[in-house]
């Protein structure tokens, strides 16, 4: 009898321990989960390096005018794939068509969601410059902006919806990389929740936030994108205003899509140099501008995906 006893406390201790082993076990992956999902954007945002973005900027604007699918725009748009995968992230470039035997990339960087994986947030800017400038701020920046959220991003947290970020090819000529992504994904167009490309950054002292642009039609930003950013820049400290512009850039393509995604453009002004410049060079961003921009943004998409 005695015996028995023994091997029966034996057995009830050898339960307890491993139950006991389990729930510490699951606990601690309900405690990764939740470290997860809890995040904080304005904390989060304020990770952002714009020493980061300055350097990846530079590089860009290191190979000269990108325009029309010339060598340069071809050598950024690898650059981009190059750094998104560096950081971590999905990257792959999609071409597409200029006409005349000419052609340029899509970059794409995916961050897939964890919940509605099929929803989509999209940050977009565009590879190419104006064809007789390094396009310091139109779009050099807003590309190495971009490379520095995808590590951001990509770190600590896991979106509810798919974020893209993308660069678009062939923006000076109409649009043209945009427009090709529109039509080639009509589904993912269709499930867009919000669509911000940023156009003109890196130099000027305000967030501005494009209300209205008028050609080739009107393109009106999306007045809860608006005031979301306008808050998250509040928060961070930094000046937004809602301002106006001639050109949509590649918000255009999705405004008119036939769901007309929610779209809204983030310029830096007023302007410190005219973006179709010969004078719009590297030395002309400002690190403080760059971080204005950069930490608003992602944060605004932090708030959008969490």
């Amino acid at each position: 009898m005695k015996n028995k006893n023994i091997f029966l406390i034996a057995g009830i201790a050898l339960c307890v321990v491993v139950l006991t082993g389990a729930v510490l076990f699951n606990s601690s992956n309900k405690s990764d989960q939740f470290q997860l999902s809890v995040i904080d954007p304005l904390n989060k945002a304020k990770e952002f390096d714009s020493q980061n973005a300055l350097d990846f900027s530079k590089t860009i604007c290191s190979l000269g005018p990108r325009y029309g699918g010339n060598d340069a725009e071809l050598k950024a748009a690898d650059k981009m794939e190059a750094e998104f995968k560096a950081n971590g992230v999905n990257a792959y470039k999609e071409k597409v068509d200029l006409g005349n035997g000419k052609y340029t990339y899509n970059v794409i960087g995916e961050i897939k969601g964890s919940e509605t994986a099929e929803k989509y947030i999209i940050i977009g800017s565009h590879t190419d410059s104006p064809g007789f400038c390094e396009g310091a701020t139109d779009d050099a920046a807003a590309m190495g902006i971009q490379t520095e959220m995808a590590r951001i991003l990509s770190t600590g947290y896991k979106p509810k919806q798919t974020v893209l970020i993308v660069g678009f090819g062939g923006e000076e000529m109409w649009f043209k990389g945009s427009d090709a992504f529109v039509k080639s994904h009509p589904d993912i167009v269709k499930n867009c929740e919000a669509m911000i490309d940023l156009n003109c950054v890196g130099a000027g002292e305000q967030v501005s936030l494009i209300g209205h642009s008028n050609q080739p039609q009107p393109v009106n930003g999306d007045p809860k994108l608006i005031g979301l950013m306008k808050n998250c820049a509040k928060q961070l400290g930094y000046p937004a205003t809602t301002g106006t512009t001639t050109y949509p850039s590649d918000t255009y393509p999705f405004y008119y899509s036939s769901t007309k995604v929610p779209v809204l453009q983030v310029m830096s002004q007023p302007f410190e140099v005219a973006p179709w410049s010969s004078a719009n060079t590297f030395d002309k961003l400002n690190s403080k501008d760059m971080a204005k921009i950069g930490q608003t943004v992602t944060m605004t998409v932090l708030n959008l995906t969490v």
